[in-house]
C-alpha cells in the first residue's frame, strides 16, 4: 500500500470498509477510528503506509483482529516515539505481526504492554527465550533487594512480575513453547518472587530484632512449596500452596518462635499484595500441620510428630511432590527427607490401604462436571495430576527411582520402573501436555481462571486459531482432539486404579473360597481345578494355612484378610507355573517359615510384581527356598530381596559382616554360624535379582565373588589372631623385610580367580606366606608357645580349610580343595614367597598348573605381596618353553577333559564353556609377553585379546556372548540345586522349571539355542586351535 491508497482510505468510508472487511475486521467504526489514531500519533504516513501493508498479510491470520488493531492504536499513541516505532516495523517485518499476535491473544497481556511499552523492547531482545532457574531467581532476588528501602515495593515486584510474564507469555504465543516449558517458565517466575518477598521479610525482621543472621537462610525457618509450584508445573494465575516450618534456636538469647516467624509470613504477604488489595501471587498457606488448624507456621517438630500420628493418606499424596524454596533451605530438604519414610510405606496397615482406597473413590465423586474442562472433567490435567502422586505413594516403598516432583518426570519414573506401560506413558504424558497447552491458551485469551473450552463461536474459533487450527473444521477438530485427549486419559487413568486397588474383589470366587469358612466340595473343584491343581483337598489345606499367622500375636483375621485381596492374582500367577501344587506347597512351607505372612500379602497387593518373583521362586528355586526355610524369620531379608534395586557392592557387604561379627561377639555365637547366616543371605539377595533378571552375568559373579572373599577374609582374621595369641606374631627374620611382621597370601584360582563364580562353584585357592622366620611375642608378659612361620602358616591354612568345608547343620561354607597346592601335590599346605618364586622360576611347571596362573587373583595379603606374587605370575607366564607345543597340548588336554560327560553338559562337553576357557587360556600363555591380556576373567580377556588382534572381533563377540548364555544357564541349575551341576536335567518336568526360570516358553526351544551355541562353540574352537 501506498500513500495515496492510505488517504484514501483515511477520507473515503466505501474504500474503508471494503479494506478492513479484507482484513476480517467486524466492527468498521471501531477500525477506522484505530487506523486514524496510528495516522495521527506522529508517525510518517509513509511508515503508516507501511504498516498497513504489513496489517493486509497479519490481521486475517490472528485469531482477534479487531481487538489487535484496537491495542496497537493505544500502543502507538502510547508510544514515546511513534516514528522511531514505524521504523523498527519497516526494518523487522516480524515485529508488527508479533506485537500483533500478542494483542490478539490476551486482553491481560495487551494491556501490560500499553502500560509498559519497555517490555516489547524486552520481548524482542529475549525472544521469549526459557531462563535458567538459578539465573532468574538471582536477578530479581538481586534486583529486589536492591529496593529494599523503596517505599512502593509492591509495586516494583508488580513491575518484575508483569514484565516477566509477557516474557513467558511471549514465548508462548509466539515462539510456540511447549506446555511444559511454559510451565516450568511460570513456576519459576512465581518461586523467585516469593523467594524474594520473604528475603525482604527476613531482613526486616533481622534488623527489628537485631540478630546475628544477614539473610533468610541463617534463619531456622523454611518455606515448602506443595502442589504445581513445587512440581514446576504451573499455569498462569494458579494458587501457590506452601506451608513454612521452624526450629528454635536454643542459642539464640531471644528464642525464636511462632510468633517471630509469622511476622515474617505475614510481611511476606503483605510484600506480594497492592495498595488496593490485589494480589501479586494468590498464595495458600492453609496445609494442616497442627491440630491447631489455623495457625499458617509449625515447629519442625510439632509438624513431625502431627504427621506421624494424625496425618492422613492425602497429605502423604500432597507432599510428594513438597520442595523448599525460600529461607533455610537445608531445614526444608532435612524436614522431607524425614519424611520420606512416613510417606513412602514399604509395609501398608489397612488403614493405609483404607485411606488410598479413599484417595481413588475421589476421583469417582468428580460427577456433573462441564465436558468441556480441559482441567477438571474426567480424564483432565486434574486426573492426570492425581493418578501420577497417587502411584508413586503406592510404589514409592518399594521402587526409590519414581520418588520425583512433577507429573511429566514422574510418568517417565513409573514408565521406566515398569508401573506405566508404554501406551499408557505415552497416552497420560501426550494428553497432559496438549491439555495444558489448551489451558494456557484458554488462561490468556479469556481470563486466567478459564479452565472449558467456550461454547461461544467467536471465542471458540479464536482459541482454535490460536493453537494453531486452520481451514473451515478448525472448530470441529479442536472439539474432537481434545474430547479424544480426555477419552483416553480416562480410560488409561481408570486401567490404572482398578489394577491398583480393587474395591470389588469380593466378587471374585478365589476371595469367597479363602473367606468362606467351609467350602464345599464343588465350589473346591470350581475355583482351584481352574488354577490347575490336581489335588485339591491338599491345595486348599496349603491355602488356609497362608491365611493362619503361626506366631501368636500376629492378627490371622489380617492374614487372611489381606491374602483373600491377592488371591485371584496369586492363584492365577501360580497356575502359570510347570507344577502348581508343588508351587503352592513350597509356598506355603517358606511363608511359615518367614513369619508374618500378613505382611508379604499386603506387600504382593501393592506391589504386584513382588508376587510374581515370590511365585516363582517358590516354583523354580529350591537353593533359595532351602536358605528360607533353613533360617526362620528371615522376612527382612526377602523384603530387602524383593525391593532393593541394586547387588551389595564389596563395601556394604563388608559393612555387613562387621556388624553380624560385633554382634556374635556380644551374643557369644559361634564365628561360622555368622559366616554361613551372611552367605546365605547374600546368596538369596544375588539369587532373586538373577530370577528377576536384573543384572548382568558379570555384575552377579562378581557379587558371589566378593561373598566368598569377605567370608575367607573374617575366617583368614579370626584364626591368625587366635594362632598369633597362641604362638605369637610371625617375624620375618632376613631379607629386605627382615624384622617385620609376616603376613598370610591367599591366591584364589579357577572360577573364584576369575571373579566368575556361579552359587557352588570351588573355591580354590593356595596358600602363601612373606618369609620365613619365627614367632614372637606380641605384648610384655604374653606367654606364648613360640613357633616357625613355617608351622603357623601351615596350622592358619589348615583351620581355614577345616572351617569352610566342615559340614554344619545349615550346610558347608565352601567346598575347598584341600589337596591343592601352590607348588606340587605332596608340597606343605603354605609356603613362603621365596619358596614360590623358586618353584615358579626353577622347576618343571606342568601345563595344567600354567593355566590355572591364568585364573590366579590375589585375595588376602599386604599390598606389597599382593604386588609381588603378580609379579611373579606374569614372569612366570611370559617365560613359558616350547610354545610351540603349547597349542596342541591344551587342545588335547580340553579333548580329554570331555570323557564321561554326556550330551547334556554345559561345561564339559563338546562346545562347553570349557571351549572358550581353554581358548583363552592358550592364546594368553601363547601370548605371555602381552600384559594386557593377562586377565582373570574370560569375559574380559576376550575383549583384551580382540583389543590386541589376537582374536577376530566376530570370533570374541560370538565367544563372550555364548558364555554368557551358558554360564547363565547353569546360574539358573544352581538355583534349581540339580544334581548335575553342569547338565541339562534329564526329567521333563525339571527341563520345563528350567525353561520357566530363565524365561523361555518351552523346554525345547531352551534345549535348541543350547544346543546352537555350544555347536558354534566347538566350531571356532577348532578353527582358533586349527589356525
Amino acid at each position: 500500500m501506498d500513500t495515496k491508497q492510505l488517504i484514501k482510505i483515511l477520507e473515503a468510508p466505501a474504500p474503508a470498509r471494503e479494506w478492513f472487511q479484507s482484513l476480517t475486521l467486524k466492527d468498521m467504526r471501531q477500525a477506522n477510528d484505530a487506523l486514524t489514531a496510528i495516522a495521527e500519533s506522529g508517525m510518517t504516513l509513509d511508515l503508516v503506509a507501511i504498516a498497513a501493508t504489513q496489517l493486509e498479510q497479519a490481521l486475517p491470520s490472528i485469531a482477534k483482529p479487531d481487538q489487535a488493531l484496537s491495542y496497537l492504536a493505544r500502543f502507538t499513541t502510547m508510544s514515546r516515539n511513534p516514528i522511531a516505532l514505524g521504523s523498527l516495523w519497516e526494518r523487522d517485518h516480524d515485529a508488527l505481526p508479533t506485537l500483533l499476535i500478542m494483542f490478539s491473544a490476551s486482553v491481560q497481556i495487551a494491556e501490560l504492554l500499553i502500560h509498559d511499552p519497555e517490555g516489547y523492547d524486552l520481548l524482542r531482545m529475549t525472544d521469549g527465550q526459557p531462563v535458567d532457574r538459578k539465573i532468574l531467581i538471582d536477578e530479581i532476588r538481586a534486583e529486589v533487594l536492591s529496593l529494599a528501602g523503596d517505599a512502593d515495593i509492591s509495586e516494583q515486584l508488580q513491575r518484575i512480575r508483569n514484565r516477566e510474564l509477557l516474557r513467558i507469555a511471549y514465548g508462548d504465543l509466539v515462539r510456540n513453547q511447549t506446555a511444559d516449558v511454559v510451565a516450568n517458565q511460570a513456576s519459576i517466575l512465581c518461586e523467585a518472587l516469593l523467594h524474594s518477598a520473604v528475603e525482604l521479610a527476613s531482613l526486616k525482621a533481622i534488623e527489628k530484632h537485631k540478630l546475628a543472621a544477614t539473610d533468610a537462610a541463617g534463619l531456622n525457618f523454611s518455606l515448602i512449596a506443595l502442589g504445581d509450584l513445587a512440581g514446576n508445573q504451573l499455569s498462569y494465575g494458579t494458587t501457590l500452596n506452601a506451608f513454612l516450618i521452624f526450629q528454635s534456636d536454643e542459642k539464640e538469647e531471644n528464642k525464636l518462635n511462632e510468633p517471630f516467624y509469622n511476622t515474617i509470613l505475614i510481611d511476606t504477604v503483605s510484600l506480594l499484595t497492592l495498595a488496593n488489595g490485589t494480589k501479586l501471587l494468590d498464595l495458600d498457606l492453609r496445609f494442616q500441620l497442627s491440630a491447631q488448624a489455623s495457625t499458617a507456621v509449625t515447629h519442625i517438630n510439632d509438624a513431625v510428630r502431627f504427621l506421624d500420628f494424625s496425618g492422613r493418606t492425602w497429605q502423604r499424596q500432597e507432599l510428594i511432590n513438597a520442595r523448599a524454596i525460600a529461607g533455610n533451605l537445608r531445614l526444608g530438604q532435612r524436614f522431607l527427607k524425614h519424611l520420606e519414610k512416613w510417606i513412602y510405606r514399604r509395609y501398608l496397615n489397612r488403614a493405609d490401604i483404607t485411606g488410598i482406597k479413599a484417595q481413588k473413590r475421589r476421583l469417582y465423586r468428580w460427577e456433573g462436571l462441564n465436558q468441556r474442562d480441559v482441567v477438571n472433567a474426567p480424564g483432565g490435567i486434574r486426573e492426570i495430576n492425581f493418578i501420577v502422586p497417587f502411584l508413586q505413594l503406592i510404589n514409592g516403598g518399594s521402587f526409590s527411582n519414581i520418588r520425583v516432583r512433577g507429573t511429566l518426570p514422574g510418568i517417565y519414573q513409573l514408565h521406566k520402573t515398569g508401573l506405566l506401560s508404554q501406551e499408557e506413558s505415552n497416552v497420560l504424558k501426550d494428553s497432559y501436555l496438549s491439555l495444558k497447552r489448551i489451558h494456557h491458551r484458554l488462561q490468556t485469551l479469556d481470563d486466567v481462571m478459564a479452565t472449558s473450552i467456550p461454547q461461544d463461536k467467536p471465542q471458540l474459533s479464536a482459541l482454535a486459531q490460536s493453537l494453531g487450527y486452520q481451514g473451515d473444521d478448525a472448530v470441529e477438530t479442536l472439539e474432537n482432539d481434545t474430547a479424544h485427549l480426555l477419552s483416553v486419559s480416562q480410560q488409561v487413568i481408570d486401567q490404572l486404579l482398578e489394577s491398583s486397588f480393587d474395591d470389588d474383589l469380593e466378587a471374585e470366587p478365589e476371595v469367597d473360597l479363602i473367606l468362606n469358612p467351609n467350602p464345599g466340595k464343588e465350589m473346591l473343584e470350581e475355583v482351584l481345578g481352574k488354577h490347575n491343581f490336581n489335588d485339591i483337598n491338599s491345595c486348599y489345606q496349603q491355602l488356609m494355612d497362608l491365611a493362619t499367622e503361626r506366631i501368636p500375636f500376629l492378627s490371622t483375621r489380617r492374614c487372611r484378610h489381606f491374602l483373600a485381596m491377592i488371591a485371584p492374582r496369586l492363584l492365577e500367577s501360580i497356575a502359570q507355573t510347570p507344577n502348581p501344587d508343588m508351587t503352592l506347597a513350597n509356598l506355603s512351607t517358606v511363608s511359615d517359615s518367614l513369619g508374618g505372612k500378613g505382611v508379604l500379602w499386603e506387600l504382593f497387593q501393592v506391589n504386584p510384581a513382588t508376587l510374581n518373583l515370590y511365585v516363582q521362586l517358590c516354583s523354580n528355586s529350591p537353593y533359595l527356598i532351602t536358605i528360607l526355610t533353613s533360617y526362620p524369620g528371615m522376612i527382612d531379608e526377602l523384603m530387602d530381596c524383593l525391593i532393593l534395586d541394586h547387588l551389595p557392592t564389596k563395601q556394604s557387604l563388608q559393612k555387613v559382616m562387621n556388624e553380624l561379627v560385633k554382634g556374635a561377639q556380644i551374643e557369644g555365637q559361634e564365628l561360622i554360624d555368622v559366616i554361613l547366616a551372611f552367605k546365605h543371605a547374600q546368596h538369596l539377595r544375588v539369587g532373586v535379582r538373577e530370577i528377576l533378571g536384573k543384572d548382568s552375568l558379570v555384575d552377579s559373579h562378581k557379587s558371589l565373588s566378593d561373598i566368598i572373599e569377605i567370608c575367607l577374609q573374617e575366617i583368614t582374621n579370626e584364626h591368625f589372631h587366635q594362632l598369633v595369641e597362641k604362638h605369637g606374631q610371625p617375624i620375618i627374620e632376613g631379607g629386605p623385610l627382615d624384622g617385620q611382621a609376616a603376613a598370610p597370601i591367599l591366591v584364589g584360582l579357577g572360577k573364584l580367580g576369575g571373579q566368575e563364580p556361579n552359587f557352588h562353584s570351588d573355591v580354590d585357592v593356595i596358600f602363601l606366606y612373606e618369609g620365613e622366620g619365627n614367632t614372637q611375642p606380641v605384648r610384655r608378659n604374653h606367654k606364648v608357645r613360640q613357633t616357625s612361620n613355617h608351622h603357623f602358616f601351615n596350622e592358619l591354612a589348615k583351620r581355614i580349610l577345616q572351617t569352610a568345608t566342615r559340614t554344619r547343620p545349615h550346610g558347608r561354607l565352601f567346598d575347598m580343595d584341600s589337596k591343592l597346592r601352590a607348588t606340587h601335590q605332596h608340597a606343605p599346605l603354605a609356603i613362603s614367597l621365596n619358596d614360590y618364586e623358586t618353584y615358579l622360576n626353577e622347576s618343571e611347571i606342568p601345563l595344567w598348573q600354567y593355566m590355572g596362573l591364568c585364573k590366579a587373583r590375589i585375595l588376602i595379603g599386604t599390598e606389597t605381596a599382593k604386588s609381588r606374587v603378580r609379579s611373579l605370575i606374569t614372569k612366570a607366564i611370559a617365560a613359558i618353553k616350547q610354545k610351540s607345543r603349547l597349542k596342541s597340548k591344551i587342545y588335547q588336554a580340553r579333548i580329554e577333559s570331555e570323557q564321561g560327560a554326556t550330551d547334556r553338559n554345559l561345561k564339559r562337553f563338546q562346545g562347553g564353556t570349557m571351549d572358550i576357557e581353554y581358548i583363552v587360556q592358550m592364546l594368553q600363555l601363547i601370548n605371555g609377553n602381552t600384559e594386557d591380556i593377562q586377565h582373570s576373567g574370560t569375559l574380559l580377556a576376550l575383549q583384551k585379546m580382540h583389543e590386541n588382534d589376537l582374536l577376530a572381533e566376530e570370533d570374541a563377540t560370538a565367544l563372550s556372548k555364548s558364555y554368557v548364555f551358558l554360564r547363565r544357564v547353569e546360574s539358573g541349575l544352581r538355583l534349581m540345586d540339580t544334581t548335575h551341576r553342569h547338565d541339562l536335567p534329564q526329567q521333563p518336568l525339571e527341563l520345563e522349571k528350567l525353561a520357566s526360570l530363565l524365561g523361555y516358553e518351552s523346554p525345547q526351544s531352551l534345549v535348541t539355542v543350547c544346543r546352537r551355541y555350544r555347536q558354534d562353540n566347538r566350531q571356532r574352537f577348532e578353527k582358533i586351535f586349527n589356525s
